[in-house]
């Protein structure tokens, strides 16, 4: 079953990191991993998760060409097969490409889109209104937005974001931004999820080390790159399943338990230290791990987290 309602959009989706073969040594036309793939998303369905959320920036959508971006989404949905639900990455700095994107999807199956808007082109608030109401209007599909400055140097002001929630197609936020009490945008996250919870629409975090917070705010889910690491997935599940029961307790260690794998998903630019956790290459401009300054101390941090408590990705290294 696939979302259409916000009431379904909740728990874990994993942010689905696109594995590639070491076909290109240059890192340019690297082809997909996909039996790589197809191990990543039985170990996640068995950890518990709540659906997928492929071809997001984890999932390199900034590099794929448009080809590989569409047949990694059908590749998806034909391998998951009903198992979980799919929200696809359709994200564009242009109104246009991502309209046609999100038609492209269509074709393939009805699932929701992850949009985002501004990177580089930086619109202002009237913009970014007009964006996903054209995105809602010309192609009909359930949308999730993505509030991501950090990526866009471009943040969605709270009153923009009620706003667009009384668009029947617009049933979600993924809030990346500084959320957690005494942060930058508590109060706005806060005053988002309060002044929407009468319409079909629900926040989700996009922060990995803030799980927790989101839901004691209200939210019902996150979607997260690190939960690719199936040991982290369960973890958040189990997170989300205790805070349905009221065990804050067991909410907050295991927060506290996630916290290595989130640092280690984090200590450089996403996606890059899961390239390293799935012995994948990366497409340019990104670059491994061991590339980055001090990477050699990073990249033996990242295969120490592994043999100690990630376990199951060893059989890709």
């Amino acid at each position: 079953m696939q979302i259409t309602t916000s009431s379904q959009l909740r728990g874990v989706f994993p942010a689905l990191f696109t594995p590639l073969k070491s076909d290109d040594p240059l890192c340019l036309y690297n082809s997909i991993d996909y039996e790589k793939t197809k191990k990543m998303i039985d170990d996640l369905i068995e950890a518990g998760v709540h659906g997928f959320a492929p071809v997001g920036t984890t999932g390199q959508s900034a590099t794929l060409s448009t080809e590989q971006h569409l047949d990694f989404i059908k590749f998806v949905l034909d391998y998951v097969d009903g198992r979980a639900p799919i929200i696809a990455g359709a994200g564009s700095n242009s109104t246009k490409e991502s309209i046609e994107i999100i038609q492209e999807i269509l074709k393939i199956a009805e699932v929701p889109m992850l949009c985002l808007t501004g990177y580089y082109n930086t619109p202002p608030q009237e913009g970014i209104y007009a964006h996903f109401k054209a995105l809602s209007r010309e192609t009909g599909a359930k949308i999730v937005m993505y509030n991501v400055p950090g990526r866009t140097a471009n943040y969605m002001h709270p009153n923009t974001i009620i706003k667009l929630a009384e668009d029947k197609n617009i049933i979600g936020l993924k809030q990346a931004v500084e959320f957690r009490i005494g942060e930058k945008f508590c109060e706005d996250t806060k005053s988002i999820v309060e002044q929407t919870k009468n319409l079909d629409f629900t926040v989700v975090s996009g922060e990995d080390g803030a799980f927790i917070d989101m839901l004691e705010f209200g939210g019902t889910g996150l979607i997260s790159a690190t939960a690719n690491i199936p040991e982290a997935a369960k973890i958040f599940v189990d997170l989300y399943n205790a805070f349905q029961k009221g065990e804050t307790e067991v909410c907050d260690k295991l927060q506290d338990d996630a916290r290595d794998y989130v640092e280690a998903v984090f200590c450089r630019k996403n996606p890059i230290p899961l390239g390293t956790f799935f012995n994948s290459p990366l497409l340019l401009p990104l670059v491994s791990v061991k590339d980055t300054e001090r990477g050699d101390e990073a990249e033996m941090r990242i295969h120490k987290l592994v043999k100690e408590k990630a376990r199951s990705l060893l059989k890709y290294s």
